[in-house]
């Protein structure tokens, strides 16, 4: 390789490899990106994007392997290393301080000073006014960041990582929150800093800004690097192709699973023009006892917001929610457990489970009051009740007596599904079921809720992993910017394979059908 190919390499990172426990998130990945070029980097959900970006950000350290940036060695691994190395990145979680203004948070930890050393609040918001015209919008610098729309906040996050005067940009789906208008001004404000010589690393699942943006594409899948090329070499299918993979269903932990469609019975929920604050826009959707209804989207595509409404997180604004019929009123949490819905969330840890406390403690939390008289529990009754559910969904421990917290996650998340069940639930809604769960027990889980369904209950998914929605599911609702777009029976994604009889290789055939119809419905 010539002096100049290596001047224009920003940033080489060679063999790099990260492994948490078990999990082998990256395994030997080569990666180039070069300055003046927006480097799209893809993969499904476990792929292992963001452990590499979190590594070159210096989030992670890797166990193995070797980075450069510019050409010279990047041996330390910190936040603020890369930082003076010029690796600036901004997260999918925003790091924005509410109650700071717009350019207090753009100049946060390095402000601008006056010439007796003090904070200079003008020079900044006059600073940050001139970013905002570089980008094309029209933010206050001196608003508070809480009083500003989802979209403006993003914008303010890209002009807060921007004023660093970056020489490599990582971009985690930035467009999430984004207008479609403020998309184009991001596109052309990204030209702009390719044109100024910066890498840009651009990750998303939209399909669409990527053969827009793109000049390279590398896409991962399971912690390997399946092929890097220049973005015109390649098609949404072929893309689609890479990401699914030969076999990934086996890696998923679904490959030993034959879907059974559940035969759903009665009616149980019915969504009528329901509207949320911002999303879901204008649902009409029937849930029925026996059946197992999955939910696919992109980020931002409104999977969550229709989940929140349903079980009172958030408020309904417009619209009717009926349950056997008779419209019911669902303005909390509360007033959905009293309805018989229960929420397996996606954060089991903060919001499924007290750790400290024992397996028997939080099964029977949600249902203290059949224990209680005169505000003494009838601990044995509790425990009765801990056992069968143990029993029942076949949790691993020596004793319901024991912390949580020693439990796996699979175990774990049995635990939070049996501390729900003891409510004798209707409608179970299960957000991220799998997440974080050894591929042993994911299979396990979906058996579970299969088995949930054959019982007469209604089950609605929200899972990330497409082969995950494939094996539960007996329909499919796509989702776009908080409207239902498609309402799929899951025979319709088996088209074309037939003539299949390896059930992973039939499984990989729809994954990538469903794949390629959240792209099309995303795009604009």
């Amino acid at each position: 390789m010539t002096v100049s190919a290596l001047q224009s390499i920003a940033v080489r990172m060679t063999a790099v490899s990260k492994t948490f426990g078990a999990n082998r998130a990256l395994d030997k990945v080569d990666l180039d990106i070069r300055a003046g070029e927006v480097h799209a980097l893809l993969g499904g959900n476990g792929a292992g994007k963001s452990t590499i970006l979190k590594i070159l950000n210096g989030v992670h350290v890797p166990d193995g392997g070797s980075i450069d940036v510019g050409g010279v060695p990047l041996t330390e691994h910190s936040p603020d290393a890369s930082r003076r190395a010029g690796i600036t990145m901004i997260f999918q979680e925003m790091s924005l301080i509410p109650t700071l203004s717009v350019a207090q948070n753009i100049f946060l930890t390095h402000e601008m000073r006056d010439g007796m050393g003090l904070i200079d609040d003008a020079a900044a918001e006059k600073q940050a006014r001139e970013l905002f015209m570089e980008l094309g919008v029209d933010i206050d610098p001196r608003s508070l960041v809480e009083d500003l729309s989802a979209g403006q906040q993003q914008l303010t996050e890209i002009v807060k990582a921007t004023s660093r005067k970056a020489k490599v940009l990582i971009l985690d789906e930035p467009s999430t929150a984004l207008s479609n208008n403020d998309v184009e001004h991001l596109f052309a404000f990204i030209k702009r800093l390719k044109s100024q010589g910066v890498a840009i690393v651009y990750v998303s699942h939209r399909m669409d800004e990527i053969f827009r943006i793109a000049d390279v594409i590398t896409i991962l899948r399971d912690g390997r690097r399946v092929v890097t090329g220049p973005a015109r070499e390649f098609t949404m299918h072929s893309v689609v192709e890479h990401i699914v993979g030969k076999g990934s269903s086996q890696a998923s932990g679904f490959h030993g699973l034959e879907r059974q469609l559940h035969q759903r019975a009665d009616a149980l929920v019915e969504l009528r023009n329901v509207c949320g604050a911002r999303k879901p826009r204008n649902i009409n959707l029937t849930l029925y006892r026996g059946e197992v209804v999955g939910v696919a989207g992109l980020l931002g595509s409104g999977r969550s917001a229709l989940v929140r409404v349903i079980c009172g997180i958030d408020p309904i604004v417009s619209g009717e929610m009926r349950i056997a019929g008779q419209i019911v009123k669902i303005r909390s949490p509360r007033d959905a457990i009293a309805n018989k819905i229960a929420l397996i969330p996606e954060d089991r840890r903060r919001q499924g489970f007290v750790a400290d406390h024992s397996i028997a403690d939080n099964i029977c939390l949600p249902v203290l009051e059949k224990f209680s008289r005169f505000s003494w529990i009838k601990a044995d009754s509790a425990r009765q009740l801990a056992d069968e559910l143990i029993k029942r969904l076949r949790v691993k421990t020596e004793s319901a007596q024991n912390a949580i917290s020693t439990l796996s996650g699979g175990n774990a998340q049995k635990v939070v599904i049996a501390k729900w069940l003891a409510t004798e639930p209707e409608l179970l809604v299960l957000d991220e079921p799998t997440a974080g769960i050894d591929i042993g027990s994911k299979a396990e889980i979906v058996t579970l809720i299969r088995d949930l369904a054959r019982q007469g209950k209604a089950v609605l998914i929200v899972a990330s992993e497409l082969a995950e929605l494939l094996v539960a599911s007996d329909r499919i609702l796509v989702m776009s910017d908080g409207v239902l777009v498609q309402d799929m029976h899951r025979t319709a994604l088996d088209a074309g394979a037939e003539h299949i009889e390896d059930p992973t290789d039939r499984l990989q055939v729809a994954e990538q059908a469903l794949q390629l119809a959240i792209q099309a419905r995303a795009t604009p």
